[in-house]
């Protein structure tokens, strides 16, 4: 029974981990708080059903696809509205109260599009991967096993992204000294809206994820990104790392509390460990304080 929670944490703790990664760069590079992020995993997911639906290609060839449509629609809703209120809001409190009421209004605008275009009916996407694998008394479906590679894969390829390529690099200085790398001529706006496009693809992929455990509908962000926001709190700001882990954990400790105590309460765990985690380390497992 033990095995068999531990190994469905790890299932739901990979996709928070996606979930949380885009949440925390954006941060990490921007200094934003994201509040629509939660939407473009949602959008993701429509994405995907809609490319399968209507081309017929298998789950997955339409993430792909689906995940450069979010990704550039990420970097366009970057340009119209936050960027203009970027340079404000790294000399005021007001300015940053400015981008994170933006952030909600866009989560409203993108819930509500979403309602208008595809409706409120759940609607069910089938990866394609069928079987199941048993390790002892440990049963996964093949499909889960396919979420943890993909998850596997996508972290593999955003560490190489940041520590082996130019623009890494430049977004790692960014991240690190902003005044820094405008003095040395970075062109911060491309390098931060280039982490836009990276963490709408992240949040396709955990969407559809989700979407092919559960259900798509356009209610299905606001959970997600309120996990990553304690997930990205609890490994530390802008830490990839810490969203890695802090992913994990919670999903674990979400499956444990579940089928231990109550399913009904699970969450509430959950927000026990945050508010131990800012009272005991308030700048996260792997942050920093400043």
């Amino acid at each position: 029974m033990l095995a068999q929670q531990l190994a469905n944490g790890l299932v739901l703790g990979s996709i928070y981990a996606l979930s949380a990664l885009g949440f925390t760069l954006i941060f990490g590079a921007a200094r934003v708080v994201n509040f629509a992020y939660g939407e473009l995993l949602m959008l993701g997911a429509f994405f995907t059903l809609t490319v399968m639906t209507y081309s017929g290609l298998p789950f997955f060839v339409a993430l792909p696809v689906a995940m450069v449509g979010v990704a550039l629609l990420s970097v366009v809703l970057f340009l119209l509205t936050l960027r203009p209120l970027l340079r404000g809001a790294y000399t005021s409190l007001h300015g940053e109260l400015q981008v994170i009421l933006v952030t909600l209004g866009l989560l409203y605008i993108l819930r509500e599009a979403a309602i208008i275009i595809w409706g409120t009916a759940p609607r069910q996407m089938d990866m394609g991967v069928t079987g199941i694998q048993m390790v002892g008394d440990v049963v996964m479906t093949n499909q889960r096993l396919v979420v943890i590679a993909i998850m596997a894969m996508l972290v593999v390829g955003l560490y190489w992204l940041l520590y082996r390529t130019r623009i890494g690099k430049a977004l790692r200085a960014i991240a690190q000294n902003r005044e820094g790398a405008l003095a040395i001529g970075l062109n911060t706006d491309r390098v931060i809206a280039f982490v836009f496009a990276v963490s709408g693809a992240m949040a396709c992929a955990a969407g559809s994820l989700l979407g092919t455990l559960y259900a798509v509908e356009p209610n299905m962000g606001g959970a997600p990104l309120l996990k990553a926001f304690v997930i990205v709190i609890f490994g530390g700001l802008g830490s990839v790392p810490g969203a890695i882990v802090g992913g994990l954990a919670i999903g674990l400790i979400e499956n444990l509390a579940g089928a231990y105590i109550s399913f009904a309460f699970k969450d509430v765990f959950t927000f026990i460990l945050l508010i131990a985690v800012l009272l005991l380390r308030p700048a996260g497992l792997f942050g920093r304080a400043q």
